[in-house]
Parts: C-alpha cells; structure tokens; sequence
C-alpha cells in the first residue's frame, strides 16, 4: 500500500534553512563563548571549534636549519659520473625480432587480402579510395615523424655520454 501524504513529504527548502540557522547560530555562539540548547546548534558548534581552532605546527622549530645543513652536505658531495646505459638482453631482442616480424606478417596479408577488405571497408566509411589513400599517407607521415623525433632525441641525450 502506498500512500502519499503531503505531511509525509519533507519540504527541502525548510530543511536547508534550518540547517544554515543552526550553522550561523553555532558560529555565533563560538564566538561569543555562549552555549546552546539546541541538539542541532551543538552538533555544528564542534564544527565551528575546528574551524576557529589554529592548525597544529607540522614542521619542527629548526625545519630551516636542518634544510641548510641538508643543502651544504648536498653541496659538498662529490659528483658522481653518470651510470653507463644498461645493456640490452635477451629479451630486449627477441621482443624487437617479434614486433619486426609481426609488421612484416601484417604488411603481407594486406598486400594479399587488401582488395578483399578495402572495399568494403571504405564503402561502410563513405570515404573514396583517393581520400582514403590520402588519410593513410598522412597517418603514415605523423608515425614516422614521431619515430623519427624520438630517435633524434636519444641520439642527442647519449651522444655527451659516449664522448
């Protein structure tokens, strides 16, 4: 059985009214070193405390000092040359052999059975073999300028290190 009432509903407006009276009242009485009555005024009244309350030193009192000391020590620490590169193993290889002939499989099978699936493929896009073409070629150029960029830039950060 469902009833609907309208003292049953709970009228929000008047709710979040209450609510922000008995916050503004807890704050005043905070600050006014008063105390409440009202069970809702007193719940916020431990909020407001907090809130009034200053926040606990976190740092200890010679934070500075032992930063400079840290510093100087820091300072006077020999340098120490950078590690040579880490060898590449075993597994390194195999994984580069495997995506190299994972590209070459894929290069054949769409020379193969391109005509089988492009067609179909383009025609379900809507897209004309020269716009597909197109799209492909500059797809093509962003990887290999991304490869490219990539490879210039490790060349660069381990040419200081092999001199």
């Amino acid at each position: 059985m469902n009833k609907n009432n309208d003292n049953d509903r709970i009228d929000k407006g008047a709710i979040d009214e209450r609510e922000w009276l008995a916050q503004e009242r807890a704050m005043r009485e905070a600050r006014e070193g008063a105390a409440s009555t009202d069970p809702m005024a007193m719940r916020y009244r431990k909020v407001a405390d907090a809130l009034r309350a200053p926040l606990p030193d976190l740092l200890p009192p010679d934070f500075a000092a032992q930063v400079a000391r840290q510093a100087q020590i820091n300072a006077q620490a020999p340098v120490m040359a950078p590690e040579p590169p880490v060898e590449k193993g075993f597994e390194f290889n195999l994984e580069r052999g495997l995506l190299g002939l994972l590209g070459l499989g894929s290069a054949v099978v769409a020379a193969v059975y391109g005509q089988a699936w492009l067609a179909p493929t383009l025609e379900l896009l809507h897209l004309e073999s020269n716009v597909a073409m197109n799209w492909a070629l500059a797809l093509g150029v962003c990887v290999g300028a991304s490869w490219l960029t990539e490879q210039l830039r490790r060349r660069r950060e381990s040419a200081p290190h092999a001199a």
